[in-house]
Formats: C-alpha cells, structure tokens, sequence
C-alpha cells in the first residue's frame, strides 16, 4: 500500500514538470500559455455562474415546496409495480439532477438500512450508474449558449430511467 501512497502524491508535481518540460523543448511560453488558458476558464465559470445559482435555488425550493413529496407519491406506486422500493424512488428522482443532493439521498439511505442491505446495494447501484441529466446539460448548453436542448434532455432522462430499473433488477438478481 506504500507504494500506491507514493506514487499518488508524486504524480502531480510530476505531471506538472513534464507539461513545462515539454512546453520549453517546443519553445513555447508556458507560462504565458497557462495565464491565458486560467483567462478563458475564467470566461466560462463567468457564463455558467448564473446557471449553477438558478440549478442550486430550482432545487432547494423542490425539495423544500414539498413538490419532491408530491412527486414521490405519484412515482412509488407505478415503482412499486415495477419492484423499485419507495425507499430509493427519492434518489432515483435526485440523481438526475444534482450530484450533491444524491450523495445526501444516498447517505441517508445506507445510514437508515445499513451498506449491505438490499436497499443500500440498490441505491449505490442507481447513484452509480445514472448521470446528473439536467444538472450536466444546463451546466454545458450555457457554457456553449445553446438554447433548444430539450431532445438531449429526454435521451438523458430515458437512460437515466433504464439506469434505475437495470440498477433494481441486477441487485435483486445478485
């Protein structure tokens, strides 16, 4: 396990020699290179800031209107029939979008039934193999100012559906 140890925290100071190693064999400024890339990362957190803050308020006021309640009502039963437990409809609902939000959901979930219980497994297994849809396209078609996303958003959604039922199925199954 040392070994691991070691080379984990000599890889980046590596990895940063070997970028300005190679930037002064090519003879390019590197300094003034990684000035200007630090500009343009500035330039993009500027033109998504507005989008994060409308995702994390839309989320709150979700979560706290009571909607997400309201929400999981309607869900469970149509869940219940496919055999996804009420218990992990909460997190099959937040893992498509936000990240954070899950994590909590997830935390939650293993502290209430326990790491290896079924519902713990199943809800590792969603957080694990579904993506934070929503979060992930406002985040990128902000960034690159696209306005009509709304065909990448169903996709993402499908398979973030196919994601949660796969999810339910292989625990169950193992």
């Amino acid at each position: 396990m040392k070994i691991i140890e070691y080379i984990s925290y000599v890889m980046i100071p590596m990895m940063i020699i070997v970028i300005i190693s190679y930037g002064m064999i090519k003879k390019q400024k590197v300094y003034e290179c990684f000035i200007e890339g630090v500009k343009e990362g500035l330039k993009v957190v500027i033109n998504i800031f507005p989008t994060l803050i409308a995702i994390m308020i839309a989320i709150d006021l979700f979560r706290e209107s009571g909607a997400m309640e309201i929400l999981i009502n309607i869900i469970s039963p149509i869940g219940r029939v496919f055999g996804i437990p009420k218990e992990v409809v909460p997190l099959g609902i937040m893992s498509s979008i936000s990240g954070g939000a899950s994590m909590g959901l997830l935390s939650n979930t293993v502290e209430a039934y326990g790491v290896d219980s079924l519902i713990g497994r199943i809800a590792s297994t969603i957080l694990g193999s579904s993506e934070t849809t929503i979060y992930v396209l406002a985040v990128y078609t902000s960034a690159v100012n696209i306005k009509n996303a709304k065909e990448a958003m169903w996709i993402g959604l499908a398979c973030d559906f196919v994601a949660i039922f796969t999810a339910v199925w292989a625990c169950k199954l193992l």
